[in-house]
């Protein structure tokens, strides 16, 4: 039984939709509507302003929300850039400060030592095992004697 009312309420609706389209065909034709002419034209205003409604609400959708959305999505991104640029530049930063501070203390080190170098620590060494002048005087005497 269900089957029949469907099938009964579908050959309805096609019949009527053909009729209703012949009928606008027909008055499209002659440039004037046959019949319920105020109700249609209340219907047309309806329908008119549901549209311009939607074709609104679809404008203001695409403008503000979705591109909205995009400039935030891109806001977003070059964010991240530039946060992960400035991690990148502290990290080497860092990394420089490191390396010049090394830097000092080796040339600092290495100033150290070149003031204690070869011949500093020869010129020590003559100080310290230098002859007094009564052994100078000595040594003199001997090397002209001819005894060494």
């Amino acid at each position: 039984m269900l089957d029949n009312t469907a099938l009964i309420v579908f050959i309805a609706a096609v019949v009527v939709g053909t009729i209703y389209a012949m009928v606008v065909v027909k008055e499209r034709r002659r440039g004037r509507r046959f019949f319920a002419v105020k109700f249609r034209n209340w219907l047309d205003e309806k329908i008119y302003r549901v549209g311009t409604w939607l074709v609104t609400s679809w404008e203001h959708f695409s403008k503000y929300i979705v591109q909205l959305n995009w400039y935030y999505s891109i806001h977003s991104f070059w964010k991240a850039m530039l946060k992960a640029t400035a991690g990148i530049y502290t990290y080497f930063e860092n990394h420089f400060e490191r390396n010049r501070r090394r830097t000092k203390e080796l040339r600092a080190e290495k100033r150290q030592l070149s003031e204690y170098n070869h011949l500093h620590q020869m010129a020590e060494h003559k100080n310290e095992t230098a002859l007094t002048a009564a052994e100078k005087r000595k040594l003199k005497k001997k090397h002209l004697e001819g005894k060494l």
